[in-house]
């Protein structure tokens, strides 16, 4: 069944009516998916196949998807014509120059600056501004800057670290920290091995956003105490990450804790971050439900 618009006609598939596009929009539209093929395709060799940039498939395919999910926006084009051709140049020459130096994440923020002002010319202000949510979630495709991210996490990575040796401490295991090297045993882990699924953090910002977007909670402090829940629960995420990583590595070597199991205790924290998000909006939910 067809979607409806806002004013409530019925509103086609997506590319249902390529039919109707101009030679000129058509030609506009290969030179789009020219321009950001050889992107994704950089993507996905040199960061997304990394556990930093595991999610950036399924934030692809989901993003598009809730683009469009409404239907393809009808064509609005001479809104910001102007802008477009001051801004469409420089950002043309901005990927020609971030692609000859491998510079990835300006790349891609070129290319999605490109594609935004695309949007704009060709669907109008309007049908941006009623896509901001899926937009803004197609963003964490861009691969952040190395400086910023160390920035961030060293530190998470820090706290993380000296946390999880007092519980391991505290339970009698044999384990030592100093800053992100964690000792135990005979075994030395470093924190940005062991706990590269602080990169989940993005992932689960971008999933909560949307999470918010598709529930649409009954009021706006549900919505912002559900989105200030994100960051705390990926930190005890990624804790609860570090203290498997580092039992495994204990009881079974550091063969299997760094190989297959390193994969399977990233999914397995995730999985648990996600339940806690979940279980943090219900309880939002029931507290909002009582009578006041």
């Amino acid at each position: 069944m067809a979607d409806l618009a806002a004013d409530g006609a019925a509103r086609p598939p997506v590319f249902s009516d390529l039919r109707s596009w101009s030679a000129a929009e058509l030609v506009v539209a290969a030179g789009a998916v020219a321009l950001v093929l050889p992107t994704l395709w950089s993507l996905a060799r040199y960061h997304w196949s990394t556990s930093d940039g595991a999610h950036g498939p399924i934030i692809l395919v989901s993003g598009l998807w809730l683009l469009f999910r409404g239907g393809s926006p009808r064509f609005r084009p001479g809104s910001i014509a102007t802008g477009w051709l001051a801004l469409g140049a420089p950002l043309l020459l901005l990927i020609l120059y971030a692609r000859t130096f491998r510079l990835l994440g300006l790349e891609a923020a070129a290319v999605f600056a490109t594609l935004l002002l695309l949007g704009l010319f060709y669907w109008g202000p309007q049908a941006i501004r009623n896509r901001w949510v899926p937009i803004a979630y197609l963003a964490f495709l861009i691969k952040p800057p190395d400086l910023v991210v160390i920035g961030l996490t060293q530190p998470l990575k820090i706290m993380i670290s000296q946390v999880a040796v007092a519980v391991l401490h505290a339970a009698g295991y044999p384990v030592a920290g100093s800053g992100v090297l964690i000792q135990v045993a005979q075994y030395e882990l470093l924190v940005q091995q062991a706990c590269a699924g602080l990169g989940s953090l993005l992932t689960l910002l971008a999933m909560g956003m949307i999470y918010v977007y598709l529930t649409r909670p009954p009021s706006r402090t549900h919505v912002i105490a559900l989105l200030l829940s994100i960051v705390p629960i990926a930190v005890l995420a990624n804790l609860l990450r570090v203290i498997i990583l580092v039992l495994l590595t204990y009881h079974v070597g550091d063969g299997v804790a760094q190989s297959f199991a390193h994969d399977m205790a990233g999914m397995f924290t995730f999985v648990m971050a996600m339940l806690g998000m979940l279980l943090v909006d219900t309880i939002l939910d029931r507290w909002h439900r009582q009578p006041q």
